[in-house]
């Protein structure tokens, strides 16, 4: 199976385990902090459009890509082999055509802009504007939804441990997740919260014949 093949079918996964009927924050027109607008979450693979599309082979532009789902492929193992000794002496046949791996690295965005307190929309049509005093910043509320939406996923790998019509096979004890950080620290990128969720998988390596092989064996 090609890789391409592969990240398309766990992209189906994604959205349909992770996106699907989710309803949640995002910026309204124009960034306008006054609206609240609701969307369902969108999944990308590799990288995130930067700007709307004009092509017409969309049906509808996103109109963000967060909430969202970024899928990134890391270095992978062409041909892994697994140490023989433990396989040997326990009598475990581990298939051997589960030579290969695709290495991805599953980035969540969430957009949480913050509490509005009762008055703080109508103080837009004041004359001093909006009061940002009735505005307070919803720390905890964006750091929950990004961690519940990040659990939704380690459960559902470590649940199905399967990608429908793929040959992906997740590694258990490759499963890690965190918030996005940098030299330690969390990136803190409000009203916007990064965290991720990094998985190996085991895939079937197709090698073929090698024609010159048979040749000298003959």
């Amino acid at each position: 199976m090609r890789t391409t093949e592969r990240l398309r079918k766990l992209k189906t996964w994604i959205e349909k385990e992770l996106c699907e009927g989710r309803l949640m924050k995002a910026p309204g027109p124009n960034m306008d902090i006054t609206k609240i607008v609701r969307q369902e979450p969108r999944c990308y693979i590799g990288w995130q459009p930067a700007r709307p599309d004009t092509s017409g082979y969309f049906p509808d532009d996103p109109v963000s890509v967060c909430p969202g789902i970024l899928v990134m492929p890391n270095a992978s193992h062409a041909k892994y082999v697994e140490e023989k000794r433990f396989d040997r002496y326990s009598g475990v046949h581990r298939p051997p055509e589960l030579a290969q791996t695709l290495s991805v690295s599953i980035l969540f965005s969430v957009y949480e802009p913050g509490i509005r307190l009762p008055g703080f929309i109508d103080s837009a049509e004041s004359e001093e504007g909006l009061d940002m005093s009735l505005f307070v910043e919803g720390t905890e509320e964006g750091l929950m939804t990004l961690v519940d939406w990040m659990d939704d996923c380690v459960q559902k790998l470590l649940g199905q441990r399967f990608i429908p019509q793929s040959d992906l096979f997740l590694k258990e004890a490759s499963l890690v997740y965190s918030l996005y950080t940098d030299q330690n620290y969390v990136v803190d990128k409000r009203p916007i919260y990064y965290g991720f969720v990094n998985a190996d998988f085991s895939c079937y390596v197709d090698e073929g014949a090698n024609p010159a092989l048979e040749e000298f064996l003959k």
